[in-house]
Protein backbone atom coordinates (compact mmCIF):
# COMPACT_ATOMS: atom_id res chain seq x y z
CA UNK A 1 0.00 0.00 0.00
CA UNK A 2 1.70 3.34 -0.87
CA UNK A 3 0.86 6.14 0.71
CA UNK A 4 2.42 9.39 -0.88
CA UNK A 5 1.95 12.84 0.48
CA UNK A 6 -1.58 15.28 -0.73
CA UNK A 7 0.05 15.99 -3.89
CA UNK A 8 -1.28 14.63 -6.75
CA UNK A 9 1.28 11.88 -7.63
CA UNK A 10 0.38 12.10 -11.75
CA UNK A 11 1.77 14.38 -14.39
CA UNK A 12 0.29 14.28 -17.82
CA UNK A 13 -0.25 11.19 -19.44
CA UNK A 14 3.49 11.34 -20.95
CA UNK A 15 5.05 10.22 -17.44
CA UNK A 16 3.74 7.49 -17.88
CA UNK A 17 4.64 6.34 -20.92
CA UNK A 18 7.47 4.46 -20.37
CA UNK A 19 5.62 2.57 -17.34
CA UNK A 20 3.05 1.27 -19.93
CA UNK A 21 5.41 0.47 -22.74
CA UNK A 22 7.63 -1.75 -20.73
CA UNK A 23 4.40 -3.38 -19.32
CA UNK A 24 2.89 -5.04 -22.22
CA UNK A 25 5.22 -8.16 -22.39
CA UNK A 26 3.81 -8.88 -18.82
CA UNK A 27 -0.19 -9.22 -20.50
CA UNK A 28 0.05 -13.17 -21.16
CA UNK A 29 1.49 -13.63 -17.21
CA UNK A 30 -1.49 -11.62 -16.37
CA UNK A 31 -4.36 -13.59 -18.24
CA UNK A 32 -2.96 -16.69 -16.85
CA UNK A 33 -3.41 -15.33 -13.32
CA UNK A 34 -6.52 -14.17 -14.21
CA UNK A 35 -7.69 -17.35 -15.41
CA UNK A 36 -5.90 -19.22 -11.89
CA UNK A 37 -8.01 -16.98 -9.98
CA UNK A 38 -11.60 -17.14 -11.25
CA UNK A 39 -11.30 -20.97 -11.18
CA UNK A 40 -10.03 -20.39 -7.37
CA UNK A 41 -12.67 -18.43 -6.49
CA UNK A 42 -15.42 -18.39 -9.06
CA UNK A 43 -18.00 -14.91 -8.42
CA UNK A 44 -15.12 -13.95 -5.77
CA UNK A 45 -13.54 -12.32 -9.60
CA UNK A 46 -15.33 -10.73 -12.21
CA UNK A 47 -14.67 -12.22 -15.16
CA UNK A 48 -12.26 -15.26 -15.94
CA UNK A 49 -9.66 -12.86 -18.26
CA UNK A 50 -9.07 -9.02 -17.96
CA UNK A 51 -11.06 -6.81 -19.63
CA UNK A 52 -10.95 -5.73 -23.24
CA UNK A 53 -9.74 -2.09 -24.17
CA UNK A 54 -13.56 -2.02 -25.58
CA UNK A 55 -15.22 -2.88 -22.31
CA UNK A 56 -12.16 -0.81 -20.23
CA UNK A 57 -12.66 2.23 -22.60
CA UNK A 58 -16.32 2.10 -21.96
CA UNK A 59 -16.05 2.06 -18.30
CA UNK A 60 -13.55 4.86 -18.67
CA UNK A 61 -15.95 6.70 -20.67
CA UNK A 62 -17.77 8.08 -17.51
CA UNK A 63 -14.84 10.97 -16.42
CA UNK A 64 -14.94 14.05 -18.50
CA UNK A 65 -10.95 14.15 -18.35
CA UNK A 66 -10.48 17.76 -19.91
CA UNK A 67 -12.05 18.70 -15.90
CA UNK A 68 -9.72 18.73 -13.07
CA UNK A 69 -11.03 15.89 -10.91
CA UNK A 70 -9.96 12.70 -8.49
CA UNK A 71 -10.60 9.17 -9.94
CA UNK A 72 -10.58 6.09 -8.01
CA UNK A 73 -10.30 2.42 -9.68
CA UNK A 74 -11.47 -0.06 -7.17
CA UNK A 75 -10.53 -3.72 -8.09
CA UNK A 76 -8.12 -2.95 -11.03
CA UNK A 77 -7.20 -6.51 -11.57
CA UNK A 78 -3.93 -6.73 -13.54
CA UNK A 79 -4.80 -3.33 -14.96
CA UNK A 80 -6.31 -3.59 -18.10
CA UNK A 81 -8.59 -0.58 -17.24
CA UNK A 82 -5.92 1.53 -15.43
CA UNK A 83 -4.01 1.50 -18.63
CA UNK A 84 -6.85 3.31 -20.51
CA UNK A 85 -6.86 5.43 -17.06
CA UNK A 86 -3.24 6.36 -17.64
CA UNK A 87 -3.86 7.27 -21.34
CA UNK A 88 -5.60 9.99 -21.08
CA UNK A 89 -4.99 11.18 -17.19
CA UNK A 90 -3.81 14.94 -16.97
CA UNK A 91 -2.00 16.85 -14.68
CA UNK A 92 -5.40 18.35 -13.18
CA UNK A 93 -6.14 14.74 -11.71
CA UNK A 94 -5.18 12.56 -8.76
CA UNK A 95 -5.78 9.17 -9.36
CA UNK A 96 -5.41 6.03 -6.96
CA UNK A 97 -6.23 2.64 -7.57
CA UNK A 98 -7.17 0.09 -5.19
CA UNK A 99 -6.94 -4.41 -5.39
CA UNK A 100 -7.39 -6.43 -2.59
CA UNK A 101 -5.29 -9.60 -4.33
CA UNK A 102 -2.10 -9.48 -3.39
CA UNK A 103 -0.26 -11.37 -6.34
CA UNK A 104 -2.67 -8.77 -8.15
CA UNK A 105 -0.99 -5.92 -6.38
CA UNK A 106 2.13 -7.10 -7.44
CA UNK A 107 1.81 -7.16 -10.67
CA UNK A 108 -0.05 -3.63 -10.34
CA UNK A 109 3.34 -2.32 -8.95
CA UNK A 110 5.80 -3.65 -11.61
CA UNK A 111 3.35 -1.77 -14.54
CA UNK A 112 2.42 1.23 -12.78
CA UNK A 113 5.39 2.12 -10.15
CA UNK A 114 4.48 5.57 -10.55
CA UNK A 115 0.65 5.05 -9.10
CA UNK A 116 -0.42 5.20 -5.67
CA UNK A 117 -2.13 1.27 -5.01
CA UNK A 118 -4.20 1.12 -1.96
CA UNK A 119 -4.18 -2.81 -1.14
CA UNK A 120 -6.82 -3.80 1.02
CA UNK A 121 -10.74 -4.31 0.96
CA UNK A 122 -12.91 -2.10 -0.66
CA UNK A 123 -14.95 -1.54 2.70
CA UNK A 124 -11.93 -0.11 4.34
CA UNK A 125 -11.07 2.37 1.58
CA UNK A 126 -12.18 5.52 2.95
CA UNK A 127 -9.06 5.68 5.51
CA UNK A 128 -6.15 5.22 3.23
CA UNK A 129 -7.86 7.65 0.90
CA UNK A 130 -8.19 10.20 3.83
CA UNK A 131 -4.43 9.64 4.75
CA UNK A 132 -3.60 10.29 1.51
CA UNK A 133 -5.36 13.41 2.07
CA UNK A 134 -8.49 12.55 -0.60
CA UNK A 135 -12.50 12.66 1.08
CA UNK A 136 -14.10 13.67 -1.73
CA UNK A 137 -14.12 11.81 -5.49
CA UNK A 138 -15.42 12.46 -8.36
CA UNK A 139 -15.06 9.04 -10.49
CA UNK A 140 -15.28 5.63 -8.96
CA UNK A 141 -14.53 3.13 -12.11
CA UNK A 142 -15.33 -0.46 -10.64
CA UNK A 143 -14.20 -3.54 -11.62
CA UNK A 144 -15.31 -5.55 -8.30
CA UNK A 145 -17.75 -8.36 -8.54
CA UNK A 146 -19.99 -5.60 -7.18
CA UNK A 147 -23.03 -8.47 -6.78
CA UNK A 148 -21.02 -10.76 -5.13
CA UNK A 149 -19.38 -8.39 -2.37
CA UNK A 150 -19.34 -10.00 1.40
CA UNK A 151 -22.58 -7.86 2.52
CA UNK A 152 -20.14 -6.03 5.11
CA UNK A 153 -17.72 -4.87 2.57
CA UNK A 154 -20.75 -3.78 0.11
CA UNK A 155 -22.19 -1.83 2.77
CA UNK A 156 -19.35 -0.01 4.07
CA UNK A 157 -18.51 0.60 0.33
CA UNK A 158 -21.75 2.01 -0.13
CA UNK A 159 -21.36 4.59 3.03
CA UNK A 160 -18.17 5.41 1.60
CA UNK A 161 -19.66 6.73 -1.56
CA UNK A 162 -22.42 8.78 -0.19
CA UNK A 163 -19.72 10.59 2.09
CA UNK A 164 -17.30 10.87 -0.86
CA UNK A 165 -18.79 10.75 -3.89
CA UNK A 166 -19.32 14.47 -5.87
CA UNK A 167 -23.18 15.60 -6.16
CA UNK A 168 -22.45 14.64 -9.94
CA UNK A 169 -19.89 12.13 -9.57
CA UNK A 170 -20.06 8.65 -11.49
CA UNK A 171 -19.76 5.21 -9.98
CA UNK A 172 -18.74 3.31 -13.17
CA UNK A 173 -19.28 -0.40 -13.11
CA UNK A 174 -18.26 -3.33 -15.49
CA UNK A 175 -20.29 -6.56 -15.95
CA UNK A 176 -19.84 -9.79 -18.31
CA UNK A 177 -23.49 -10.35 -17.64
CA UNK A 178 -25.45 -7.88 -20.00
CA UNK A 179 -28.33 -6.01 -17.91
CA UNK A 180 -28.98 -8.80 -15.12
CA UNK A 181 -27.81 -7.26 -12.31
CA UNK A 182 -29.76 -3.98 -13.03
CA UNK A 183 -32.47 -4.26 -10.25
CA UNK A 184 -29.33 -5.02 -8.08
CA UNK A 185 -27.84 -1.51 -8.85
CA UNK A 186 -31.37 0.20 -8.86
CA UNK A 187 -31.67 -0.44 -5.31
CA UNK A 188 -27.77 0.83 -4.25
CA UNK A 189 -28.18 4.22 -6.89
CA UNK A 190 -31.14 6.60 -7.93
CA UNK A 191 -29.89 6.59 -11.37
CA UNK A 192 -28.58 4.01 -13.10
CA UNK A 193 -27.86 3.84 -16.94
CA UNK A 194 -26.17 1.08 -18.72
CA UNK A 195 -24.04 0.69 -22.07
CA UNK A 196 -23.44 -2.66 -23.86
CA UNK A 197 -20.23 -3.80 -25.02
CA UNK A 198 -19.78 -6.18 -27.72
CA UNK A 199 -16.68 -6.54 -28.41
CA UNK A 200 -15.85 -8.28 -24.99
CA UNK A 201 -15.27 -11.55 -23.89
CA UNK A 202 -17.54 -12.66 -23.46
CA UNK A 203 -19.61 -9.43 -24.26
CA UNK A 204 -20.62 -7.24 -21.56
CA UNK A 205 -21.22 -3.87 -20.57
CA UNK A 206 -20.94 -1.05 -18.39
CA UNK A 207 -23.78 0.58 -15.33
CA UNK A 208 -23.25 4.19 -14.84
CA UNK A 209 -24.42 4.79 -11.67
CA UNK A 210 -25.31 8.22 -9.46
CA UNK A 211 -26.79 9.18 -6.76
CA UNK A 212 -25.94 6.75 -3.60
CA UNK A 213 -29.28 5.31 -2.08
CA UNK A 214 -29.29 6.33 1.92
CA UNK A 215 -31.46 3.37 2.20
CA UNK A 216 -30.91 0.08 0.35
CA UNK A 217 -33.81 -2.30 0.06
CA UNK A 218 -32.44 -5.96 -0.76
CA UNK A 219 -34.77 -7.87 -2.74
CA UNK A 220 -33.61 -10.98 -4.44
CA UNK A 221 -31.32 -10.54 -7.27
CA UNK A 222 -33.62 -11.23 -10.30
CA UNK A 223 -33.16 -10.19 -13.99
CA UNK A 224 -35.09 -7.12 -15.16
Amino acid sequence: MTHNSTEPAVGDSAVFSTDLDTSRGMSAQGNGLFLKKFLQKGRGISAATPSSRFLSEAVCAAVDFSRPGTIVEVGAGTGAITEVILDRLKSHHRFVMLEFDPDFCDILRQRFPSVDLIEGDVGEIEAPLASMGITKVDYVLSGLPTPNLPPRSLARMMRWLRRSLAPDGVFSQITVIPLYYRSFYKQLFANVQYEMVWLNAPPGGVYYCKAPRRRVRRTQRTRR
